[in-house]
């Protein structure tokens, strides 16, 4: 027998283990439980969908007459005469009219204690009468209340928090303006205080409900998550937990008004027999955490173990060490997940030296592509100061100019290396400058630090400092007139080395400066690649998270970009 239980994997063991441990005691507490709550919930069951059913129709009796009291006002000669034939009608006649309108409306009012008040507005003649009052009929309640509605089916508007009946007269169905609309206005607060009256227990409510139109009127204690849970029958009874709470919910939905109305009890209070079971059920539950402990530690023997040498082994991946590999003897699904686990390692020692080697190739390109993207702007405002030199009669400005220009070029299109020291680096940005000096001598005044003697062997990827003074020409002093700084300095800091590069071009807002520093840290390979996108990624490639590009506002207030550098 031990030999077949061990020949099994481990879902088997579990669920015989459960089974037999479980299966006893959930018979003997689930007779017992069913028993009693089949015979309470029955009767609260009945009892509950009884009384929703007794009131549902007792709301049905009462709107529907009022409904037949409006249909009856409706049909007065009164109100044919005034919406009809008012022209022809003396003062006096109309005054007679109004008063018999006024008398019949607070016989309406007074047949119900939900009737809050009785109106019927007239356009020809543009009154609205209640039983104590005369005035103009407000256009926006008139707008609201000339709906066409199913009086039968759906006879309620819910407009600004009021809760209405209307009846047009005669109903238009192509939208035309009805002779009179008779609107009786229900009082909410006697609708609740009767939905109060419904149910006795005080964690127990009722609530009127028009699922279609979203309007409700509820009775204290009223949670709202009842009418997303109901089911979409037309009555029933359903337990549902609430806010912690288990509850039973009555409903029944009146075809006659279109609503449903909702009642339910807490459960703990409605099923109060069930309570003579708890002694039962806690020495059920003790014996249950006895035998839960046993269950516990085969669990423990059987997965815990295996599981917990599987997650040392995560941890020693985490920390960097892929020189590892699982043995584990069973033939469960643990031997799976052990081979798993040793495959996925080797997988990873390749997928990251696939990795290094993408990202280098990557870098690789880009240095490719920034030294084909000569920019056209720059070499033609070259050409045009050569044009214009050679017009002249050969001296020493164009001697340097020339050379200065075929030093730049020079190391543009040299390809045998993707590192140089620094000091070429600098000294290629300085080409640059000298060559922007031709063409902005009286405009900017160029400050060019000397590059400390301990740092000009460093080694670095080609083009990082050229792009960043090309990007301040470009984008902050070239369209100066006048008084344009330009300054690049060293700065020594421990073993760092920060290259400033900062002018005095336009005035730079906090926000933008942060949102180009985060573009400058997206790690998003499909945004557009800038030239200090560029340099940026190339110098976290070659040396690390720690270094690249930092943009801040400088001292010369104007845009600053920061080299952060290495120095061994």
């Amino acid at each position: 027998m031990k030999f077949i239980f061990d020949k099994i994997t481990i879902y088997p063991k579990l669920v015989l283990t459960f089974l037999l441990v479980l299966i006893p005691l959930f018979l003997l507490s689930l007779i017992m439980n069913q028993y009693g709550s089949a015979y309470v919930k029955t009767e609260i069951t009945n009892s509950m969908q009884s009384k929703v059913h007794f009131y549902n129709s007792a709301l049905e009796k009462e709107f529907t007459r009022i409904i037949q009291l409006m249909k009856e006002f409706a049909s007065y000669d009164d109100l044919d005469l005034l919406s009809n034939r008012s022209e022809i009608m003396s003062y006096y006649d109309q005054l007679t009219s109004f008063r018999k309108l006024q008398k019949e409306l607070s016989v309406i009012k007074n047949a119900s204690n939900y009737i809050k008040s009785a109106k019927v507005l007239i356009p020809a003649i543009d009154r609205a009468l209640s039983d104590n009052s005369i005035g103009t009929i407000p256009k926006d309640e008139f707008a609201a209340l000339n709906v066409v509605t199913n009086i039968y089916e759906s006879p309620f508007i819910y407009w600004q928090d009021r809760l209405f009946i209307s009846l047009p007269y005669p109903i238009q169905l192509n939208r035309l303006a009805p002779e009179f609309v008779v609107d009786i206005e229900i009082s909410q607060e006697l609708l609740k205080d009767a939905l109060l009256q419904f149910t006795d227990q005080t964690a127990g409510s009722t609530m009127l409900v028009n699922l279609d139109k979203g309007w409700k009127i509820t009775g204290e204690h009223a949670h709202d998550d009842f009418i997303k849970e109901l089911s979409s029958a037309s009555k029933g009874l359903q337990s549902m937990r609430i806010a912690g709470q288990n509850f039973l919910v009555a409903f029944e939905k009146s075809d006659i008004l279109g609503t449903t109305l909702v009642m339910y009890e807490l459960e703990q209070n409605a099923l109060g027999p069930l309570r003579k079971f708890t002694i039962w059920f806690w020495m059920i539950s003790g014996l249950s955490f006895i035998l839960i402990i046993i269950v516990s530690y085969s669990v423990y023997r059987l997965i815990h173990q295996p599981l917990k040498n599987l997650v040392r082994a995560f941890r020693k991946v985490e920390q960097g060490n892929l020189n590892l590999t699982l043995d584990y003897r069973g033939k469960d699904e643990f031997q799976y997940l052990y081979t798993q686990f040793n495959a996925m390692v080797q997988n990873l020692q390749q997928m990251i030296y696939k990795v290094y080697e993408q990202k280098y190739r990557v870098q690789h390109a880009e240095l490719k592509q920034l030294q084909s993207q000569i920019n056209p702007h720059f070499l033609y405002n070259s050409l045009f100061i050569l044009y214009r030199l050679a017009k002249k009669n050969r001296d020493e400005n164009q001697i340097k100019f020339t050379k200065y220009l075929s030093d730049y070029f020079q190391f543009m299109t040299y390809n045998s290396s993707d590192e140089v020291c620094l000091a070429d680096e600098v000294q290629h940005a300085k080409n640059y400058v000298e060559i922007q000096t031709f063409r902005f001598a009286d405009q900017i005044e160029v400050v060019f630090q000397e590059l400390p003697e301990a740092c000009s062997h460093i080694m670095v990827p080609r083009l990082i400092l050229q792009p960043i003074v090309e990007n301040a020409y470009k984008h902050g002093l070239e369209h100066r007139q006048n008084g344009g700084k330009l300054h690049v300095t060293f700065v020594e800091q421990d073993d760092i080395l920060l290259i400033m590069v900062e002018d005095t071009g336009k005035h730079v807002d906090e926000a933008v400066i942060k949102s180009l520093q985060k573009r400058l840290d997206s790690t998003d390979a499909s945004q557009e690649t800038s030239g200090l996108i560029n340099v940026h990624r190339r110098l976290i490639y070659r040396f690390g998270a720690d270094f690249g590009l930092a943009l801040s506002r400088g001292l010369l207030q104007g845009f600053q970009v920061t080299l952060k550098l290495p120095m061994q």
